[in-house]
């Protein structure tokens, strides 16, 4: 089955898009974790959950990235 093509008004993201959300959603795992830390919050519960969640997303970010990364290498 082929893949469907992108309209041609909008561009899709580079590795380096991608690398920039991985580090954005990372950085927001550990901001979440130092005010859950700092404000001695009761909800830890939540805030561990929310953090484990933008690390996985960060990291299947950062995995999209290296997948780019490659096929942008392959095709120079």
């Amino acid at each position: 089955m082929p893949s469907p093509v992108p309209p041609a008004d909008r561009p899709r993201w580079t590795s380096a898009q991608w690398s920039y959300l991985a580090l954005g959603l990372n950085g927001g795992c550990l901001i979440v974790l130092f005010a859950n830390l700092l404000t001695r919050n009761e909800f830890w519960q939540v805030a561990v959950a929310l953090a484990i969640g933008l690390l996985l997303l960060g990291g299947l970010s950062a995995f999209q990235a290296r997948r780019l990364r490659l096929k942008e290498r392959r095709e120079l």
